[in-house]
């Protein structure tokens, strides 16, 4: 048993998938679908389905693309036991656990496919004209599809094993990819190399990335699919965000008053500084003081003078 969580459109496209309006009635004829289980909708043909849903989403009109999506598929090994009223009752459990409730909803089987599947078409307006809740739905539909599986042994799906399997390696290359990347440019290149493409979701109406998903070449998943930091909004961030880190330090750097250092001496000098000391104090002893020195002739000298330059200075008053 295996998931997939599709993207929500109008009750007009949904519908019309699932109940084969838009494909060639030569190739899908009406024996390669039939409706095993519904609620609140009128089943007799395609255009009251639409009504149906749409009399509901009156209640919130502004509530966009309406239509819930979800496939189902089996392994080929429980086949025999799969069983309308059965798949119709998996359907049923499987809306509980995801909190898929007090809503209308349309269950179809597809036949034509080498894989036993059904497909769920849901009014993401409640019959209270509230929106579902459809918080954390990736993660909780893997849990509910395990507890399912567990309750009925149903066989655990090589190609949902292969995507249990490869997520880790995928989580533990991105997560080594993402350091300091800067672009979408830098973190596809590191990527390659580790044998990761990653390729994107765009708006149909402008063109612009809105999702983004990763592929070895033998399974695509969604980066939401393998952690939530991987969604193309948050990734996008932190590339700006890294981007702004390095334009604020390139900045601060030029902008850095210019340091003066100052020479202050160790209290240890060195053997240079020694010797330089040492001669320049010689040299200006020589040229202040003078060889035999005696401190207290030169006091006396001294004396002399200024008694001599006294008697000059009181005999010419005289």
């Amino acid at each position: 048993m295996f998931a997939r969580i599709l993207k929500s459109g109008t009750f007009h496209d949904v519908v019309g998938y699932v109940t084969r309006q838009f494909h060639d009635p030569k190739e899908y004829p009406s024996d390669t679908w039939r409706i095993i289980g519904s609620e609140n909708i009128f089943t007799s043909d395609y255009a009251k389905m639409v009504q149906s849903f749409e009399a509901i989403h009156g209640f919130m009109p502004g509530k966009e693309n309406p239509a819930g999506h979800i496939s189902i598929s089996f392994d080929n090994a429980d086949a025999p036991r799969l069983t309308d009223e059965f798949m119709a009752q998996l359907a049923k459990e499987y809306m509980e656990g995801m909190g898929i409730k007090n809503t209308q909803y349309l269950v179809v089987r597809h036949l034509e496919t080498e894989h036993p599947h059904f497909h769920i078409v849901y009014n993401r307006v409640d019959m209270s004209g509230k929106a579902v809740d459809e918080r954390n739905n990736f993660r909780r539909s893997d849990r509910v599809v395990k507890a399912i599986k567990d309750k009925y042994g149903l066989t655990y799906s090589p190609l949902k094993q292969k995507y249990e399997d490869k997520i880790p390696v995928f989580k533990e290359r991105i997560s080594q990819a993402i350091y300091g990347c800067k672009s979408w440019d830098e973190f596809s290149r590191r990527l390659a190399c580790a044998g990761i493409e990653v390729k994107f979701h765009d708006d149909h109406n402008t063109g612009k990335h809105i999702g983004v998903k990763f592929t070895d070449g033998d399974i695509t998943v969604n980066g939401s699919k393998i952690d939530r930091a991987f969604t193309y909004r948050r990734l996008n961030n932190l590339f700006d965000f890294n981007r702004r880190q390095e334009f604020e330090q390139s900045d601060s750097i030029q902008q850095k008053p210019k340091v003066t250092v100052e020479y202050a001496p160790s209290q240890k000098p060195s053997l240079v500084e020694d010797v330089l000391d040492a001669t320049i104090g010689a040299v200006g002893n020589l040229f202040t003081l003078g060889p035999g020195f005696d401190p207290e002739e030169q006091a006396f000298q001294n004396a002399i003078k200024k008694e001599e330059a006294r008697r000059k200075r009181k005999s010419r008053r005289i």
